[in-house]
């Protein structure tokens, strides 16, 4: 399909889901000289059994980056991380110029971004494809992505830094944390909800299949200042996808919560902020009696919403969404077509499960 074969490649991520994968492929399938860089070496354990380099370093530490660089041809930008704003601004949008950045001065001959759905927001229009807009939602991770791929582009128009852009969905199979092991093990403890019945439209992407755009993206001349949009082209229903994983372990049915839930989140949110205030706040007589009957009063009106808070507001919806995206540019231009369906995936799915005694 494309040939790496003795060539230096440097890997952001590679300690993670996606960039683990990326980099054992290119190290035993396409005999690439693979460097990984390393910022959390407990996170290495994985990536470690394969044959590749593992080097120091952080993105947002622009001279460890530098080093790391040196001597490669390509560089798989697969770091992003989710959490506090801060966090996300520093390692998604800084950590990302740092690596572009290194990259111009190297002279690399091509950077693939991995991005993310997240950038169209939880619920793009049917049909959408990769001219969809951006949306920012107030949501750390996806208005960063979206910061960071203006960064790429910026590269791409000011300096004319070759790069590839790849979009995932919703990325699963072996080792995915939020799209397969946190279901299965919320499922076994009777924790995981269908929204609206399961009925809403998955557009996932197995992670072999994203792993295949990305290589297709590293060697494909005619796609360099291109944006791509990587599912598994079956969409089904959420009902069907999670369906699989509750065969594995003997669960028939699930609890369903409606997408409406998703104004109960707020309310919990704002009522646990003003616990928390009343909580850490000493009060005096007669001020305590009050004080008191706020708490009480306050627990009341949490109730009733908390039964419903069980996702945030951006899962319920993009849950409920109904709808397909369109992946014929990656089709035809990137030359991508999904190798694993969702049943052959969810067949290597569950041997790893069953391999690592999850289920």
């Amino acid at each position: 399909m494309v040939s790496y074969a003795g060539q230096k490649i440097l890997v952001t991520g590679g300690t993670g889901f996606i960039g683990g994968r990326l980099a054992e492929r290119l190290a035993v399938e396409e005999h690439a000289k693979v460097r990984v860089l390393v910022h959390d070496w407990r996170k290495a354990v994985w990536v470690s059994r394969t044959h590749v380099e593992l080097v120091q370093g952080d993105v947002r530490d622009r001279d460890s980056v530098a080093q790391a660089i040196q001597g490669c041809e390509t560089v798989f930008h697969c770091v992003g991380v989710g959490g506090t704003l801060d966090d996300c601004r520093s390692t998604n949008i800084e950590g990302t110029r740092n690596v572009l950045k290194c990259a111009l001065d190297a002279q690399v001959a091509r950077v693939v971004y991995l991005s993310s759905i997240a950038v169209h927001g939880p619920n793009p229009p049917d049909n959408a494809d990769e001219q969809d807009e951006f949306r920012l939602t107030g949501s750390p991770y996806g208005d960063s992505k979206v910061a960071a791929e203006k960064v790429v582009w910026q590269f791409w128009q000011d300096h004319g830094l070759p790069v590839v852009i790849i979009r995932p969905t919703f990325v699963w199979g072996p080792r995915s944390s939020v799209f397969t092991l946190q279901p299965v093990r919320s499922m076994k403890l009777g924790r995981w909800f269908l929204v609206d019945g399961g009925r809403g439209t998955c557009n996932a992407v197995y992670i072999d299949n994203v792993v295949d755009a990305l290589l297709l993206a590293g060697v494909k001349s005619e796609v360099v200042g291109e944006a791509f949009l990587i599912t598994d082209g079956q969409p089904c229903t959420w009902a069907k996808f999670f369906g699989h994983y509750a065969r594995m372990i003997g669960i028939e049915e699930f609890p369903s919560v409606r997408s409406t839930a998703r104004f109960a989140a707020p309310v919990v949110e704002y009522t646990d902020a003003l616990l928390y205030k009343l909580d850490s706040t000493p009060a005096r007589e007669p001020a305590r009696t009050l004080v008191r009957a706020l708490r009480r009063g306050l627990r009341l009106i949490r109730r009733l919403p908390a039964r419903y808070a069980v996702m945030n507001p951006w899962d319920l919806i993009k849950y409920a969404r109904r709808g397909g995206l369109n992946i014929s540019k990656a089709r035809t231009l990137l030359g991508y077509t999904p190798r694993f369906s969702l049943e052959e995936g969810m067949r290597e799915t569950e041997i790893w499960l069953r391999d690592q005694k999850i289920i």
